[in-house]
């Protein structure tokens, strides 16, 4: 595969994971103020690292797009999910959860339909290789 189209093609797919995650964050965000009455209605203000968690989420996946190496997309999606645990599980377990199952999910599924789609296009050129060296005996 071309690089460029390489490129391409991981970028699409990862700034499609990412406008994913804002409609799937604006609905949980909705069900979550319909079931509980608003974030703060229990004494819990969370403030800005909402937007720091989105912020490396994008910059993650700006990574992962552009990092050619599966174990080193996997190790940023780990270090992103260990630091999202690190600073939410000690006073808010329930969005801990949230974003590390939302935004690690949406990246390793981004990192996974990218690596399968560039794995079929390689077996298609091996294929079409194949075929054209070997001659047929009939």
């Amino acid at each position: 595969m071309n690089i460029y189209l390489r490129l391409a093609l991981c970028l699409a797919i990862h700034a499609a994971g990412c406008v994913a995650y804002v409609f799937l964050n604006n609905a949980v965000v909705v069900a979550y103020k319909a079931f509980n009455g608003g974030f703060t209605s229990r004494g819990v203000a969370y403030g800005i690292a909402h937007y720091m968690f989105i912020y490396i989420f994008f910059g993650v996946n700006a990574l992962a797009a552009i990092i050619p190496n599966l174990w080193a997309k996997l190790g940023l999606l780990a270090l992103m999910v260990a630091w999202i645990l690190f600073i939410t599980v000690p006073h808010n377990p329930l969005r801990a959860l949230f974003y590390t199952v939302a935004q690690g999910g949406v990246t390793l599924l981004a990192i996974l339909v990218t690596q399968v789609i560039e794995l079929r296009w390689e077996k298609c050129v091996l294929m079409r290789r194949k075929s054209l060296v070997s001659p047929t005996h009939a």
